[in-house]
């Protein structure tokens, strides 16, 4: 009776392990081009330590590697980046894209959010006696960068005298700062998901006017994940549950 019970046991063992690797099988990340992740992202090898793009690129280098993919990175702009994923041009959009209704597009799903943003302005430090809020900036020009949620922020709140300059990169924004030409940069201030903040800039720069883009709500930012690339966004959820933004 014991021999049969253990036979019975083990048949049932065997089962087990069999359904596990069927199951692990099954749940093996299917890209676009096999082996091969496809990311789009908004700047090349980035090296400043505080911009978000590093980070990104950081965080999404380790779930790759873990997941055992090659990653090819895809350059382009910020605007509608969120699009690529739905049209298969790429398995992940990781281009910093805030979760807005309107973002989502078919063929493509948002991520468990990995960070979160608040609105801010920067200006020089010789101006901080100058100006603290949105409505101290009549007159004065105040750069955005083309669809983003700093774009959509200023045009909301910004009252009637305040010039917006909008350029295409924050490349171009920054060399527009830096020559005088723009008296502030709307941008963000990040944190992790536990409300720390993420440094993003040294002592030499002055954020003022911070706030939420919508008073009182989260603005979480997602990677956008192609609906074709088989089993990718459970794995990034849960990649993403286990491995807090930013990698050290």
């Amino acid at each position: 009776m014991n021999k049969l019970l253990r036979t019975i046991l083990l048949l049932s063992f065997c089962v087990v392990v069999s359904g596990c690797s069927i199951d692990q099988k099954i749940q093996k990340i299917q890209t676009i081009r096999p082996g091969v992740l496809a990311v789009a992202v908004t700047s090349d090898a980035p090296t400043n330590q505080y911009d978000s793009q590093l980070w990104i690129r950081r965080y999404v280098e380790q779930f790759a590697a873990e997941a055992e993919l090659e990653i090819s990175w895809v350059v382009v702009p910020f605007n509608e980046s969120w699009l690529l994923a739905s049209s298969d041009e790429v398995d992940l959009v990781a281009t910093n894209v805030a979760s807005f209704p309107d973002r989502a597009h078919s063929g493509a799903t948002f991520s468990s959010p990995f960070l979160y943003e608040r609105r801010a302005l920067r200006i020089n430090p010789e101006d901080q006696e100058i100006y603290a809020h949105i409505d101290d900036f009549i007159g004065k020009t105040v750069g955005v960068v083309v669809g983003m949620a700093a774009e959509r922020d200023v045009n909301r709140r910004a009252p009637e005298g305040v010039i917006v300059r909008t350029t295409n990169t924050f490349a171009e924004l920054y060399a527009e700062f830096d020559l005088g030409q723009l008296d502030a940069i709307a941008e963000a201030e990040y944190y992790a998901l536990d409300d720390q903040i993420i440094p993003s800039h040294g002592a030499e720069i002055i954020l003022i006017d911070h706030h939420d883009l919508t008073p009182g709500q989260r603005e979480e930012s997602v990677f956008v994940v192609s609906n074709n690339s088989q089993n990718l966004l459970s794995a990034v959820n849960a990649f993403i549950a286990q491995t807090k933004f930013p990698i050290p």
